[in-house]
């Protein structure tokens, strides 16, 4: 499980690629066995590694060496993907 911490809080990092090679990653509150866990910030990087250009290719463990790394100020507050409208 990746945790760093965020603006003083410690947060699970949660983490997916897309189809194109962009990621989306959330910061999870920790919680104990049974309660919920809130999505607090998110941040969805493109599929080259910002600082380096080099792409991830979907390689997670190069995208959480970023994701440790980057400046906190780059998570914005969480938000959902808007939904698909079925015709």
């Amino acid at each position: 499980m990746l945790k760093r911490y965020i603006k003083g809080v410690e947060y699970e990092i949660v983490s997916e690629f897309y189809d194109s090679g962009e990621s989306s990653s959330i910061a999870k509150t920790i919680v104990e066995e049974g309660e919920t866990a809130v999505n607090t910030y998110r941040i969805v990087v493109s599929r080259n590694n910002p600082v380096t250009q080099v792409p991830f290719n979907k390689n997670i463990e190069a995208l959480n060496n970023y994701l440790l790394t980057n400046n906190e100020v780059l998570w914005d507050a969480y938000w959902e993907d808007p939904k698909e409208e079925e015709e």
